[in-house]
């Protein structure tokens, strides 16, 4: 069984309920937790920081929520919930009030998730825990494809023509699952045969590499709204089946 297969076992059995798992995991980590902490203070010595108790309430909140069926690491999941968590922080901190934003608002400390979700805004709050809960799973991934999501935003096309077989080639390389597992085990966009299916040139693959890899991970995932954007951008003229498509 792989490191990341155990990872993935000791989460599930945390939980379960096993406490003595989850503390275990927590102990495991620390290592994992202060060096996380240091790269983003750019500190040494962490163990008194607020960042530090934040970040460590963030990796207990991994555990819980991690799902194994994303097919990312536990440790980079942690690792973005503790960035996020962390940011979420300083802007608090920097607007000396709490802001509720979509990711403020499930985790400002300042009431229980439990009581918010029995409130009467109790639909809106399940709403932002599973919008950011999506956004973590794409930003893992990303990242574990040694990729940047602002990096690959920044590399978006800009003409409309570009973005549409873009568009195309994603919907072709999630249609064929050989080929999206591929990219997802490998890191690596499998040009040539991606290429062959969707009777484009090589080269104009590998140039929008890019932006193929962050559509295809935007319409494999749960963001609907992104998804009917999409859809939307590209006028509804798509099929639903095969690489034929009129633009």
């Amino acid at each position: 069984m792989s490191v990341i297969d155990q990872a993935s076992v000791r989460v599930i059995k945390a939980q379960s309920g096993d406490r003595s798992v989850r503390e275990q995991l927590i102990s495991d980590h620390m290592s994992f937790i202060r060096r996380t902490v240091r790269h983003l203070t750019h500190a040494v010595f962490v163990d008194q920081m607020d960042e530090f108790s934040i970040a460590l309430s963030a990796f207990n909140e991994a555990i819980d929520r991690y799902q194994d069926e994303s097919q990312v690491p536990f440790e980079q999941y942690a690792r973005i919930l503790i960035k996020h968590r962390l940011t979420d922080w300083y802007r608090s901190q920097r607007n000396k009030i709490q802001t509720y934003s979509l990711s403020d608002q499930s985790f400002d400390g300042t009431q229980p998730l439990e009581e918010q979700l029995t409130d009467p805004k109790s639909e809106q709050v399940q709403a932002n825990l599973e919008y950011e809960e999506s956004i973590l799973r794409l930003q893992a991934q990303i990242e574990n494809l040694g990729l940047g999501l602002d990096d690959l935003v920044n590399r978006f096309p800009k003409h409309r023509d570009t973005r549409l077989l873009c568009i195309r080639l994603a919907r072709c390389l999630i249609s064929n699952d050989t080929l999206f597992e591929r990219l997802i085990q490998s890191g690596r966009l499998p040009g040539k045969d991606l290429s062959l299916q969707c009777d484009i040139p090589l080269k104009t693959v590998e140039r929008n590499r890019p932006a193929v890899i962050l559509l295809a991970l935007l319409l494999k995932s749960d963001l609907q709204q992104v998804q009917a954007y999409i859809d939307l951008y590209e006028g509804g003229t798509h099929h639903e089946e095969g690489c034929s498509y009129v633009n």
